[in-house]
């Protein structure tokens, strides 16, 4: 057996020392041309030494039984198809292993003479697995494994017709000759392009038809939303460049470049088109500005000359006066404006009476010339939101853009300038028109100041005609309202006189005096209410109540009969009496 041996140096890195037995000792080499050495002899129970790598190992003698293995050494493996030799012990079986079976008669499926020459249907069966045949022996299946099978019993053509799966016709492939659309260059984004191609269809008009309407100014081809749109979509300077600089052929380009090609042509385009969107706009903005400075210019002047609110003013003067007599607030001159706008708000001690309603009731009995004067003043509610200052400023705009088409029309041609030669003196007549307007409306504002004796910082036109608005309003609620109110007294008046008739009715009835043909119980029952008449306390519900009631019914309506009965004779005895006055 091999010795190890551990040598620790003095330097203190340890060394590992193998000494072999002799008997493992390698052999001496052999002499050269000799014979070689033989082993030595083993030692009695030691067991044998391990081939030395390199060393063949020597053969076994003939009949001897072959060398037990070395403890711990792996078993040698067999030699396939060696018989295992007898006394030899079986290796363990690993748990868990597979047992492999025993070698017996291998079965095979029967022979079929040809394979389907098509794809056939499943046969939904259930195989036998071929280790459940080898468990149980002398089976049937193991008895026609082994004999042959005659192949004439089966028709396997017939069989493949009959059970073959049928076979997908595959469509044909109509070949479509796509026509092939001509490629067109694109110089322009996708977007911008798709928007010049819709305000283009809209105009339903070739290119070249667009191009000579935008060269004559034609206001006919051409509508204002027409125009407007085609403002829009005018070409950049790049996009100008790119279209110029395109050598290739112009049939070739999209759409949307097209038009621009067409569009490029015509001298001062966007002129054209600026010129003949301001004459299809040039009424209806002037329009608009001399009604809000008219309108301005017309009710401020009718405040100031309008006799009746004068009148009206000085009414409201006295009655403040009346009222605030004694006090410091008294003996007044005259008042700020800014009463108009609170006199419905001063309440009166009768419940939903104001002093607006104490002045227009004033006005209607005293003074009924005076009770609309806000008719002629015009609707204020809508002048006094017009604001001066933006007119004057809307002005100012309309001027700059006149002075600059007059200026930019020196680049056309004689005939395109005078289809605008028209329309450009009528807009130089209204801005010097309301021009003088507004400079009006600016000296109205000193006017109200001075007539009103007013704050010039707290006050302006606007704010006077806001004031004189909300009076007017409230001053026409005012009328509704009081009208309202004298309806329902006459109302209460007549239902008042109504009550007092009746009270004055005789309690009741005079002896001899006939009842009337027909009376009402309940009118009866309620003036004898009034009279005095006491009511018995009425019983609880019983039994017997159903039945007294029924019993006083009956009574009321015999009395009833007899009263009617009576009268009839007494008007007979009447008539009777007075026929022999007459003969």
């Amino acid at each position: 057996m091999p010795h190890l041996f551990l040598e620790v140096h003095p330097s203190h890195q340890p060394h590992l020392f193998l000494e072999l037995h002799p008997s493992h000792q390698p052999p001496a080499p052999p002499i050269p041309g000799g014979a070689p050495i033989p082993p030595p002899p083993p030692i009695p129970g030691a067991p044998p030494a391990p081939p030395i790598p390199g060393v063949p190992r020597p053969p076994q003698i003939p009949g001897a039984p072959p060398a037990p293995p070395i403890p711990g050494a792996p078993r040698a493996p067999p030699i396939p198809g060696a018989p295992i030799p007898p006394g030899v012990p079986l290796a363990p079986r690993i748990p868990g292993a597979p047992m492999i079976p025993m070698a017996t008669k291998s079965l095979t499926p029967p022979v079929v003479a040809r394979k389907p020459s098509r794809k056939m249907r499943l046969l939904a069966w259930e195989k036998i697995k071929p280790h459940d045949l080898k468990r149980s022996s002398g089976n049937l299946w193991e008895t026609y494994s082994s004999s042959p099978f005659d192949t004439k019993i089966i028709d396997f053509d017939e069989i493949e017709e009959l059970f073959a799966q049928p076979e997908k016709k595959k469509a044909e492939k109509k070949e479509v000759t796509k026509k092939k659309e001509p490629a067109f260059v694109n110089l322009l984004d996708a977007k911008r392009s798709l928007a010049i191609n819709l305000i283009t269809k809209n105009l339903r008009m070739p290119y070249k038809d667009i191009s000579e309407a935008i060269k004559g100014c034609n206001r006919e081809k051409l509508n204002v939303d027409q125009v407007c749109g085609l403002l829009n979509i005018l070409p950049e300077s790049t996009e100008i460049d790119m279209i110029k600089n395109f050598t290739g052929k112009p049939e070739t380009l999209a759409e949307a470049e097209r038009f621009y090609l067409a569009l490029i042509s015509v001298p001062e385009y966007g002129l054209r088109l600026q010129c003949m969107k301001f004459s299809f706009e040039f009424k209806s903005i002037t329009e608009d500005l001399s009604r809000r400075v008219d309108s301005v210019l017309e009710a401020g002047t009718k405040i100031l000359e309008s006799d009746d609110l004068k009148e009206l003013l000085h009414i409201l003067l006295v009655v403040g006066n009346f009222i605030n007599t004694g006090g410091y607030a008294g003996n007044a001159i005259g008042f700020k404006l800014s009463l108009l706008s609170k006199v419905h708000e001063i309440k009166a001690n009768k419940p939903r009476m104001t002093l607006m309603h104490l002045l227009v009731e004033s006005i209607e009995k005293n003074k009924p010339e005076l009770l609309h004067f806000y008719r002629k003043l015009g609707n204020l509610n809508e002048i006094c939101k017009i604001d001066n200052a933006e007119n004057e400023k809307e002005l100012a705009a309309f001027t700059k853009i006149v002075g600059n088409i007059q200026e930019s029309l020196q680049k056309l041609d004689a005939e395109s300038r005078d289809k605008f030669t028209d329309i450009l003196t009528e807009a130089n007549e209204f801005c010097a028109e309301t021009k003088r307007k507004i400079e009006e409306i600016n000296g109205l504002e000193t006017q109200y100041i001075k007539f009103f004796v007013l704050d010039k910082r707290n006050y302006s036109l606007k704010e006077c005609l806001k004031v004189m608005a909300v009076f007017c309003t409230k001053f026409e609620q005012a009328i509704g309202e009081n009208k309202k109110r004298k309806e329902q007294e006459e109302r209460l008046a007549r239902r008042k006189a109504e009550m007092a008739k009746r009270e004055t009715l005789p309690r009741a009835k005079k002896k001899g005096m006939p009842p009337p043909a027909e009376e009402c119980l309940i009118d009866n029952l309620l003036s004898e209410i009034r009279g005095g008449l006491k009511l018995k306390k009425t019983q609880s519900m019983s039994a017997t109540e159903g039945g007294n009631k029924v019993a006083r019914n009956t009574s009321i309506r015999k009395s009833n009969a007899a009263s009617t009965q009576n009268w009839k004779k007494t008007k007979i005895a009447l008539i009777v009496a007075k026929q022999p006055s007459q003969g």
